[in-house]
């Protein structure tokens, strides 16, 4: 009895120590400050171009194009499992 007792408190303790560990595989990455600014830019110059379109229906899909690549790019770098500027894309689109 007093073995089967030892070794729940044992299996215990072994299961707390791995949900531990495994929260620091599980940490968000971050996507490094230079990757966002140059996410924001990019977004601005595709939206400047979507100005000089002549339709309103036209720049709203130029928009849309804008809004969606941005936020790719966006998730891309977050789900990167080591982002570094300028390839914080596993895409490879800011590799220079």
């Amino acid at each position: 009895m007093r073995t089967r007792g030892m070794r729940l408190v044992g299996l215990a303790t072994l299961a707390i120590a791995v949900a531990l560990s495994g929260s620091a595989v599980m940490a968000k990455s971050k996507c490094p400050k230079q990757c966002k600014q140059q996410f924001v830019s990019t977004d601005k110059s595709c939206k400047a171009t979507c100005k000089t379109l002549s339709t309103k229906a036209e720049k709203k899909s130029c928009k849309q194009t804008c809004a969606t690549t941005f936020k790719s790019e966006k998730k891309a770098c977050k789900t990167a499992t080591n982002p570094t500027f300028p390839g914080c894309s596993p895409s490879g689109a800011f590799v220079d």
